[in-house]
């Protein structure tokens, strides 16, 4: 697109001050088309959140007693932002207006964490002086020996004296996500049963059993539209919340959509229309800054290599993140709509230990959309990656391929995960480094191959499960994807 368009509308006629008829048109329908654009943009948290909770209830049911378990690991068959197809995940969406607060039993060396519906960690207490954001088991207060949970509404002054660890949700709906660990392939019982030792219940009244439904082998779409269904979504998300405190402009940009709490979203045709475009060139956007995400400063874990950090670090400290749990700058409490945008279209959920510089807590996490000449990893080609010898992990680490378009894992024929873990049987070099194949075909002699889809670009994503001081001292640095001619 030319930038003739731009100039056409700053030059758009106005007579004695005031627009004319076309004017008037043209400008009001701009209007609506760009806070359509802004707001998916900005909305992409809670629609992401939502999407899951309608995606999965669909498989899974819903209700607080009802979890979503990949019993047998994710597959590409479960259409959500970069899912980790190796752990055992456990996803349960509740409702606070239904249920009232709720009390979670955590078994012992759990790892789990509490999301609002606009991807907020939830706050919970401050011991020591560390306050606890999100974060359940390992991570969490309990540290990993099980513990008492309380989940309760902003307002809640119910005295519960020192029975919990009590957190606070500032929306109706919470986010309870689980992740189960193993440590071998073969065996993943162990994972599950971790999982499905949670128990949820009311606070207040009689309980309904937990029902673990295992979706592994189920198909779901649990991903949000880029077209004006989106908009359908967000507002039937806005009716079903509380009235958030959080942001009123963009709330009143919502209004003046025709979303408000307690009203009808009754768009006439033409601004579905603009409703319609507006959701697919704002999840272009989005994309956009995902894809070129390496460009933004201080995106980058390290500046000779194309694997990019969730939040900003600066690259001679890994130890210290520059943005806090909800994508604001420490400094100034701005948010960075880059890193948050890129976050919430190709991810979702957050808490302190996805975040953490703890050294053996939580995780780290890498995505990288070019290789090593800067270009986009695409399907039809084939790549070499070299992992360097003793990958700083304490629990597990993995890489995993994920399609471009939809975030889900790549899926490709015959390949039952889009990943290889630190668990599966590798095959290592002389030096004791990993060299992964990634690409259509496996070439001749290749262990470690992972299969994508010609015609489609992809991304990849390495994570490190109890990160250990190596990776903040910079010691270790993962390869970078090189193109190679391989003979199949």
């Amino acid at each position: 697109m030319s930038t003739d368009r731009f100039r056409e509308l700053a030059e758009l006629p106005f007579d004695g001050g005031y627009p004319t008829p076309e004017t008037r048109r043209t400008l009001d329908e701009e209007l609506y088309f760009q806070r359509a654009t802004q707001a998916y943009l900005w909305a992409l948290p809670a629609v992401n959140m939502y999407a899951m909770k309608v995606g999965l209830g669909k498989v899974s049911g819903t209700g607080y007693n009802v979890m979503s378990v990949a019993d047998k690991r994710l597959k590409p068959r479960t259409v959500i932002t970069t899912p980790n197809s190796d752990v055992i995940y456990g996803l349960t969406f509740a409702d606070l207006s239904q249920t009232g607060p709720l009390v979670i039993e955590a078994p012992p060396h759990l790892q789990a964490l509490m999301d609002d519906f606009w991807h907020r960690p939830l706050v919970g207490p401050n011991i020591d002086g560390h306050q606890y954001l999100g974060d359940i088991g390992i991570p969490g207060p309990d540290r990993g020996k099980g513990g008492t949970y309380l989940v309760v509404p902003q307002g809640f002054d119910e005295e519960m004296g020192d029975d919990y660890f009590v957190f606070t949700s500032p929306t109706n709906g919470v986010f309870i996500f689980v992740r189960g660990f193993f440590t071998s392939n073969d065996d993943l019982a162990p994972g599950v049963a971790s999982v499905e030792g949670i128990t949820i219940r009311p606070l207040h009244g009689e309980a309904e059993p937990m029902r673990f439904e295992h979706v592994s082998d189920a198909p779901a779409d649990a991903l949000f539209p880029h077209d004006a269904t989106y908009f359908d979504l967000l507002d039937e998300f806005v009716q079903g919340e509380q009235v958030d405190a959080v942001d009123p402009y963009m709330h009143g940009v919502l209004a003046a959509l025709g979303i408000v709490k307690g009203g009808t979203f009754a768009p006439s045709a033409r601004e579905r229309e603009l409703l319609d475009q507006a959701a697919t060139t704002a999840w272009k956007m989005a994309k956009n800054v995902a894809a070129n995400y390496d460009e933004r400063d201080k995106a980058l874990w390290w500046d000779d290599r194309q694997w990019v950090a969730h939040v900003l670090t600066e690259p001679d400290d890994f130890m210290h993140t520059l943005l806090d749990e909800e994508w604001r700058y420490r400094t100034t409490g701005h948010t960075h709509v880059d890193a948050k945008v890129h976050m919430f279209i190709n991810h979702y959920s957050i808490s302190t230990g996805m975040m953490s510089s703890v050294v053996g807590m939580g995780a780290k996490y890498g995505d990288a959309y070019k290789d090593s000449d800067g270009e986009y990893l695409r399907g039809e080609r084939t790549y070499r990656l070299v992992m360097p010898p003793n990958a700083p992990a304490n629990l597990f680490w993995s890489v995993t391929v994920y399609d471009a378009e939809t975030a889900a894992g790549v899926d490709a024929e015959g390949q039952e995960y889009p990943s290889l873990n630190s668990m599966d049987p590798l095959e290592y070099d002389e030096d004791g480094s990993v060299t992964f194949f990634i690409g259509p075909e496996r070439p001749e002699g290749a262990a470690n191959w992972l299969k994508t889809v010609p015609g489609r670009g992809w991304f990849s994503l390495f994570r490190f499960y109890g990160p250990k001081q190596e990776f903040f001292d910079h010691l270790y640095r993962p390869g970078a994807f090189e193109r190679v001619d391989v003979t199949a």
